[in-house]
């Protein structure tokens, strides 16, 4: 059987994978950050400990396994991490693409984002849409998924790439204070929220990894994996709350002050290394149409989403009411 290791195994993605990958009989290692208390470093040798930027770290994660899937990314923030962003992104990208190599990986999955695309104009957009990075992240993911193709042009190592669209489901917070403030009655639309969006159901991501790693029409390609429904922001909200049992959010205040806000915001808080508690990126939200076709996927692949956007909130409202975050 084969040995999968999975960058980031700890993560709200990576550790989804870890788990459909014993599911399916793999022999599975994960490599993740070293925990501030040394003491909570587990023992257990199908983990390995360390920073994706250190080149060792990664060697020693690496040497011995037959797949790799690469997950770690920096944490998004509002702030100024540039340098930290570059570092993981790219950087350990980069530490990852010659530790395969040196160690004869059988092929490599990248996860990249489709914020590669940006604030898309092209509805829906494909895997071909022109790059259009709006921020830091997208900015430095996309120049490591650049620097992945022409490593795989250059060595031919086998490699195929995943971009994600908006992920969520059980073990993720970041739709969390949108389900609670809709919940609450306290959110707040900005602008007219006519952007499109589309929720990606952990399960269906999942599904196009596994495809990624395994099908021979995958090596040398570029994925979007996710749900296939996009809708406007304002049905979205829609959808929540009534699978919430309460009314829509109704208060809406007007884009372009909030925008003036968050450069003000972004502006004090750079100097200072503070994460400013408004920022352009947040507000983006509000702006950018995400819509995709993942009709690549399921030419090539066969891949085929298969959980509903109601189930999806469904399965989603209920585990974080099991965790007591929602009523």
């Amino acid at each position: 059987m084969a040995t999968v290791l999975v960058t980031g195994g700890k993560g709200f993605l990576g550790s989804h994978l870890v788990a459909r990958l014993r599911r399916d009989g793999e022999t599975v290692r994960i490599f993740a950050r070293t925990p501030k208390d040394q003491e909570q470093a587990s023992e257990d040798e199908n983990i390995v400990y360390g920073d994706i930027r250190d080149p060792d770290a990664v060697d020693r994660a690496v040497a011995g396994v037959d797949y790799v899937i690469h997950t770690v990314s920096n944490f998004r923030k509002g702030g100024s991490d540039e340098a930290e962003a570059h570092d993981i992104n790219v950087g350990g990208t980069q530490n990852v693409l010659e530790s395969c190599l040196k160690h004869g990986v059988k092929r490599l999955v990248h996860c990249s984002t489709i914020g590669v695309h940006g604030d898309v104009r092209e509805i829906p957009a494909t895997e071909t849409t022109p790059f259009n990075p709006c921020d830091l992240y997208q900015e430095t993911k996309l120049t490591a998924e650049q620097n992945v193709w022409k490593f795989y042009k250059e060595t031919g190592l086998p490699i195929s790439v995943v971009r994600p669209i908006s992920i969520f489901g059980p073990g993720d917070k970041r739709m969390l204070k949108l389900f609670k403030m809709i919940q609450k009655g306290k959110f707040l639309k900005i602008g007219p929220c006519t952007a499109f969006f589309q929720p990606a159901y952990i399960d269906d991501v999942m599904d196009g990894f596994m495809l990624c790693l395994h099908h021979e029409k995958a090596v040398g390609q570029a994925f979007i994996v996710g749900g296939e429904k996009y809708l406007p922001l304002e049905e979205l909200f829609k959808v929540v709350a009534e699978e919430l049992g309460v009314k829509p959010p109704w208060i809406r205040i007007p884009l372009k002050p909030i925008l003036l806000l968050a450069g003000i915001c972004e502006a004090l808080c750079a100097p200072l290394g503070i994460v400013p508690p408004l920022h352009k990126r947040r507000v983006s939200f509000f702006q950018n149409n995400r819509a995709f076709s993942v009709q690549k996927a399921k030419d090539l692949l066969g891949f085929e989403s298969k959980v509903p956007l109601r189930e999806a909130v469904r399965k989603t409202i209920s585990w974080y009411r099991e965790q007591g975050w929602l009523s």
